[in-house]
């Protein structure tokens, strides 16, 4: 429960030009998930980003993600960029109502946006590719699933790839249940904390079940 709350309320910095009330709520995609893959790096990894779309797609109840072939079909985007690129790959694709200045800073990076009381609705993800595929695959992880709703870092977390501390490089058990608890239909959108504390027992209950 302190995991989940850690990580899905709050966030690490302001993610595009939503407003800080919104991260006092439960923000989750209520549809499908559909990944556009754009490769601009010299190595190219999708096929990486498509066997863990699967992976998501099999073992989290309630989530249903795939990659797709259109970019006008996705509402995530996923950019494979080798490092001499990454900052003017987010500055040429980032829409203009999103703010880019904290992502130019990161090793890899993503941005959220939504409507109020609709959850998620579209999310860009910025990983680079060619720094070695141990890294490659903690960014992917982290920044793909992070943009499915747990948006916040977690120092106190041992066991989880939410915590630039731990030694957490792949989808650890602990973000299962993190993500299996947001995408459980008892856990709304727009839910605050007093709201989904008291049917959290019953979510972890089927989690572990699962």
């Amino acid at each position: 429960i302190r995991g989940f709350l850690g990580t899905v309320f709050g966030a690490e910095v302001m993610r595009g030009n939503q407003d800080p009330s919104s991260y006092t709520t439960v923000k989750k995609y209520a549809g499908p998930v559909k990944v556009f893959i754009v490769n601009k790096a010299e190595r190219n990894e999708s096929r990486q980003v498509v066997e863990f779309l699967r992976i998501l797609n099999q073992t989290v109840s309630g989530l249903s993600i795939r990659a797709v072939s259109q970019e006008d079909q996705a509402n995530m985007t996923v950019f494979l960029v080798d490092r001499a690129y990454y900052r003017k790959t987010i500055r040429d694709t980032l829409p203009d109502n999103f703010d880019s200045s904290f992502l130019r800073s990161n090793d890899c990076s993503a941005v959220t946006g939504g409507r109020q009381g609709r959850g998620l609705e579209r999310a860009f993800v910025y990983i680079v590719a060619n720094e070695g595929r141990r890294r490659f695959r903690h960014c992917m992880i982290e920044e793909i699933t992070q943009s499915l709703g747990p948006v916040n870092d977690d120092v106190k977390l041992s066991h989880s790839i939410y915590n630039d501390n731990s030694d957490v490089q792949g989808f650890s058990v602990f973000d299962w249940f993190i993500l299996s608890m947001l995408y459980d239909r008892r856990v709304k959108n727009g839910m605050t904390v007093d709201e989904v504390l008291p049917v959290l027992p019953a979510v972890i209950k089927t989690a572990r079940a699962a």
